[in-house]
């Protein structure tokens, strides 16, 4: 006989549960199915049709939903909320593993979540603190050859570009213009010692940076202290760092060394600029005496691309029509200048609030991408899914548990709206407790945070917007979290509450287990990847000597032909010096840029073929003390007038000024503003951060070049070595400070922003993980105890204790296998996508995944093992007993 005739038929039964109350449909069913069973047993035909009939029978006003006014649930009254607050604190005391697991996993998804909101607002905030930031705007230049394409945006302009402007686009209320720049920086007391640094962070601007930049004074009237050209601006720590706390108003200090020297007073001082400004300086200098050095008199204006160029149009929707205004201008004055080489130039408004997450401006100051931001915004959202979906995992998993708590209350008359209340109200109190708990996580880790970044993230408490987060966050919490178990168990029917049930197949928390599990492989598979692509750009070789450098910087006090005299007296006596490899002046060292962005051309190539390269003044040492590989000619030889007025190139320069092979290249003759000779040619080398491709690099020689001073330094004492250069030092140039640095600390800063990335996506993983941690702690030792009865009788007939634990741990491998399948193209596609913005980069290859997965399946095992431990080696009698 098949099933369908022991059972009750679907369709009347079906139509029952859809007319009749709730009040009244556990009791009517149970009663009708126990009339059908009993008639069952002797003529199945009479059960089915006396089962339709008794159905019909109940189809009457009583017992019809439509008909039904339910009173209000007296569940809402004050008393009996009260009383559901009681009983939830109860069940969480009763149950006191599992309420710890809910809220500190729910406490850490939302801690997360708020510790990220956080970074991607202080992210998103720069330069929001200037009074007129919607009307400022950078000028970014593009510039075109022929019919090549378009170069990278450049933040560099020329210095006759404001003037021009503010001449010919009445849009503009003002400009601004800034140029970077380092000095000496040296306090002479009227009565003590002098104080002096080499300063690299100060900045020379026009009189009106103040009147368009908001920046917060201490001392002096900003928008007219920079009208006097021999006035300086101080931050406060620079201030704290010359004076103490005395007075620094009126006090001179002097700049040498620089491409400025003088004498300037102490005119204002303001706050250190903040962190979230794309401003970094400790001094501020009037540009008027820059603009009359030798360099930018001898030309109209319109040579030298190395000033940022900022305006404040009067409205800020003149936008699209100042910038118009500024394509015509550009091809007025600036394309003739290019006309030979048939160049264009595009000149673009940046808006001030976008420079910070605009990366892919050459020369630009350190930007993040909206992208990457919104990347962490994902994070967080996968982190708080993790945390819900653990509570929404253990409360199914308890649902059976509870099962027969929800029977008997619907036995004595309880409602399912009054059931969801009660549950609903459990998972309020859960999620105000975790809130609370939240805040004080993200307290503590704020810190920790802030010292990742290497900026001082601001708290919100003060701040509406914060809050109104947080009771956003508790609202979809409290109806993510716990709507669904509430309507799961106070689903259950009394028939089926009071009885068993069994889950087979597929269910919605396996499903949700597989997401948890594919959301953290992936963040561990990210971290993985960033870490491991950190660690091999600092670890390749660069073809540069950059272990056991050590960089001093030159005198800066000193005039130019005595600072050189000096410079190869001091080379010369630290040879000599035991700790001493070798020594090598430069105008720049690797990773800090260049000295010369020249346009470069092959002897005979039409002017039209001029290339942008990058040349760096050097002495006859350097290319030893660096260990650079010369694949064709030689070294500079200092006795040869020939090669001291000759070049060395790299192998990127072959191609770019078609030059041919190495060999062939020793025959040819650069036009460099002058004509030179090649005498060799490098093997390629990184000079800057492998983020970037070989670039072409002409290296010019000067038999001494008072810049940076490179000592490469032998094993053994080096802090003895470093202190006789220091006497050494200051016997020759005793009015400077002697200030050094390693070179391979400084290249490797390079990688900040990654490193920077790496930590913080890393902490966030490991905060996934961690929930996710707990709610496999709790869903093992929810199986383990509800299989406690299975394992007595296995243990009883003979299993070990290694069959019983792969009983318990298969299910959760299977779901770790799936979730690797589903994680792994995920995985590479993200991974993919971010290593392509390095141009040397690791190879994505199975060990990447492999890892990974050996690390989450650990760490699972490790979790499930410790619950299932505790089912594998009990005592059968200890469960069976009761049987």
């Amino acid at each position: 006989m098949s099933d369908q005739h022991h059972t009750p038929p679907k369709l009347p039964l079906k139509f029952l549960r859809w007319f009749c109350r709730e009040d009244f449909i556990d009791e009517i069913e149970g009663n009708l199915v126990e009339i059908f069973e009993k008639e069952n047993e002797t003529n199945s035909t009479n059960a089915r049709w006396q089962f339709i009939l008794n159905v019909a029978r109940h189809f009457r006003p009583e017992y019809l939903k439509i008909f039904h006014s339910r009173k209000k649930s007296s569940s809402f009254l004050p008393a009996m909320i009260i009383n559901y607050l009681k009983l939830a604190f109860r069940n969480l005391r009763k149950r006191a593993s599992y309420s710890f697991i809910n809220i500190v996993g729910l406490a850490l998804g939302v801690c997360a979540a708020l510790l990220i909101l956080n970074y991607m607002d202080f992210e998103t905030s720069y330069d929001s603190f200037h009074a007129n930031a919607d009307r400022l705007y950078r000028i970014k230049r593009t510039f075109t050859k022929g019919t090549e394409e378009p170069g990278a945006p450049n933040v560099f302009t020329t210095h006759g570009l404001g003037p021009t402007i503010a001449n010919e686009i009445p849009l503009v209320e003002r400009y601004i213009r800034t140029h970077p720049g380092g000095s000496v920086v040296t306090y002479h007391p009227s009565n003590g010692t002098s104080i002096g640094f080499h300063e690299d962070n100060l900045l020379f601007v026009d009189s009106t940076f103040f009147k368009a930049f908001t920046f917060e004074p201490l001392a002096g009237d900003l928008p007219t202290v920079l009208d006097n050209p021999n006035n300086i601006v101080l931050t406060e720590s620079m201030w704290h760092k010359y004076f103490g706390y005395n007075d620094a108003i009126g006090k001179t200090i002097e700049l040498a060394g620089g491409r400025v020297n003088g004498l300037y007073t102490v005119a204002a001082i303001i706050k250190d600029v903040p962190d979230n400004s794309h401003f970094s300086f400790d001094f501020v200098v009037p540009i008027h005496n820059l603009l009359l050095t030798d360099q930018y008199q001898r030309d109209d204006g319109w040579a030298w691309n190395n000033f940022s160029t900022y305006v404040e149009l009067h409205k800020a929707t003149e936008f699209a029509s100042a910038e118009e205004r500024l394509s015509d201008l550009a091809i007025r004055w600036i394309d003739p200048k290019w006309k030979n080489i048939n160049g264009h130039t595009r000149l673009n408004l940046q808006p001030l609030l976008n420079i910070h997450n605009e990366p892919g401006i050459r020369h630009d100051v350190e930007t993040i991408g909206r992208s990457t931001i919104y990347f962490f915004g994902l994070i967080a959202v996968f982190i708080l899914f993790i945390a819900w979906i653990n509570y929404v995992n253990l409360s199914t998993a308890r649902a059976m548990e509870r099962s027969r708590e929800v029977g008997i209350k619907k036995t004595i008359g309880a409602a399912r709206s009054e059931l969801v209340t009660q549950f609903l109200l459990e998972s309020i109190v859960i999620n105000v407790i975790a809130i609370v708990l939240a805040v004080g996580f993200a307290t503590l880790l704020l810190p920790v945070l802030s010292g990742m970044i290497g900026k001082q993230l601001p708290s919100h408490f003060g701040d509406l917007r914060f809050w109104g987060v947080l009771a956003s966050l508790f609202v979809i919490g409290t109806l993510a979290s716990g709507i669904y178990p509430a309507f799961v168990m106070s689903a259950f029917r009394i028939t089926k509450a009071i009885g068993k049930t069994n889950e087979k197949g597929f269910t919605l928390r396996k499903g949700l287990v597989v997401f948890q599990f594919v959301s953290s492989l992936v963040l561990i598979t990210g971290t993985f990847v960033v870490y491991q692509q950190i660690r091999f750009m600092q670890s390749r070789d660069t073809g540069l000597q950059l272990d056991q450098m050590l960089i001093i910087e030159a005198p800066g006090t000193l005039k130019w032909q005595d600072n050189r005299n000096r410079m190869r007296i001091f080379k010369e006596e630290a040879k000599k010096l035991q700790g001493v490899e070798s020594i090598a002046t430069s105008g720049a060292i690797p990773s800090g840029g260049y000295n010369w962005g020249a346009d470069i051309r092959k002897v005979g190539e039409p002017e039209s073929s001029m290339t942008l390269g990058c040349v760096v003044f050097v002495d006859p040492d350097f290319i030893p003390t660096y260990n650079i590989d010369l694949i064709a000619g030689h070294n500079y030889n200092l006795n040869s007038a020939t090669d001291m007025k000759s070049v060395v190139i790299n192998e990127a320069s072959l191609e770019a000024f078609k030059l041919g092979t190495a060999e062939e290249a020793l025959t040819q003759r650069l036009v460099i503003d002058d004509t030179f000779n090649i005498v060799g040619v490098a093997k390629n080398y990184n000079w800057n951060s492998l983020k970037s491709e070989f670039t072409p690099f002409v290296l010019m020689p000067d038999t001494i070049m008072p810049g940076k001073i490179s000592v490469h330094l032998k094993g053994g004492s080096i802090p003895a070595t470093i202190d006789e250069l220091d006497k050494l030092y200051r016997q020759l140039a005793p009015a400077d400070p002697f200030e050094y640095k390693f070179l391979d600390d400084t290249f490797n800063l390079q990688y900040k922003s990654d490193q920077q990335f790496g930590r913080i996506f890393g902490m966030f993983a490991g905060l996934a993980i961690a929930i996710c941690c707990l709610g496999l702690w709790g869903l093992a030792s929810f199986t383990t105890s509800q299989k406690l009865k299975e394992i007595g009788i296995r243990k009883v007939l003979g299993a070990s204790v290694r069959s019983i634990a792969y009983l318990l741990v298969r299910q959760f491998m299977i779901l770790i296998g799936l979730s690797a399948m589903i994680a792994i193209p995920l995985s590479w596609y993200g991974m993919d996508s971010w290593l392509n913005g390095f141009a040397f980069k690791i190879g994505i290859g199975w060990v990447l995944f492999a890892i990974p997965i050996m690390i989450l399946t650990g760490i699972a095992l490790l979790t499930i093992g410790l619950q299932v431990r505790r089912g594998a080696v009990m005592n059968p009698v200890d469960v069976l007993r009761s049987e």
